[in-house]
């Protein structure tokens, strides 16, 4: 691992908080997948007052969490809040233990053939 977040990373990695641990493992992949990061636990206004950016390539701002649900409002924030979206990047929620429940669940149509 070689960047400017390399201490962050590792940092993250040792962490007891799972939140931490898994923010470095993405870094991490991203680094290792020859992606650029941006930015990473990047806190946005005084004390992060308007907000944080787990994960930031030069493509792409994805939020990580460790949750089952309630990631609609971040995700939100971070795509109409220029202040911590001024490029107008899509954003990636990665949540391995996220669970759908019934009213959140993605709605299919099934096409007649």
């Amino acid at each position: 691992m070689s960047s400017l977040f390399e201490q962050a990373i590792a940092d993250a990695l040792n962490s007891a908080n799972p939140q931490k641990v898994l923010e470095g493992k993405v870094a991490n992949a991203i680094i290792q997948a020859g992606f650029d990061l941006v930015s990473f636990n990047k806190t946005v206004g005084l004390n992060g007052e308007i907000g944080e950016i787990d994960v930031e390539t030069s493509n792409a701002i994805i939020e990580v969490t460790t949750q089952t649900a309630r990631k609609l409002k971040q995700v939100q924030k971070l795509i109409s809040n220029s202040d911590l979206n001024p490029l107008n990047k899509p954003v990636i929620l990665y949540a391995p233990n996220y669970k759908f429940t019934q009213s959140s669940k993605p709605k299919m149509s099934l096409l007649p053939t």
